[in-house]
């Protein structure tokens, strides 16, 4: 009877350590994926506004935004990435893979755009 039974690590029902970990990094990845990629959706929101002559409700607060302030942004995209591959190497989490090359990418794209 036993032999018909389910393992327990295929049930589910992972270790609640292991998995609350995995998960918190795969959190703070996501995180990064959102912030190093918002520069993008800003620039082509940008030439969307321009092309169509729109005026989007709440522009005026993102034109406003300087250059130092969007490196420092993506310098938290970057701490992001930086925690959750930490916590990925450990526990497990893959997410860090991706998230860790963009949000790298993006810092040095932005700081060359912006700086520069």
């Amino acid at each position: 009877m036993d032999a018909l039974a389910i393992p327990e690590e295929k049930r589910g029902h992972p270790d609640s350590r292991r998995g609350w970990q995995a998960r918190l990094s795969s959190s703070f990845a996501y995180a990064s994926l959102v912030c190093s990629l918002s520069f993008w959706l800003v620039f082509a929101l940008y030439y969307l506004q321009v092309g169509l002559s729109l005026r989007l409700p709440g522009w005026r607060w993102i034109d406003s935004l300087t250059s130092v302030e969007w490196v420092l942004f993506e310098a938290f995209a970057l701490l992001l990435a930086m925690v959750a591959t930490v916590l990925g190497v450990f526990f497990g989490a893959k997410l860090w893979r991706l998230a860790l090359p963009v949000a790298l990418l993006m810092f040095l794209l932005t700081y060359y755009v912006m700086v520069s």
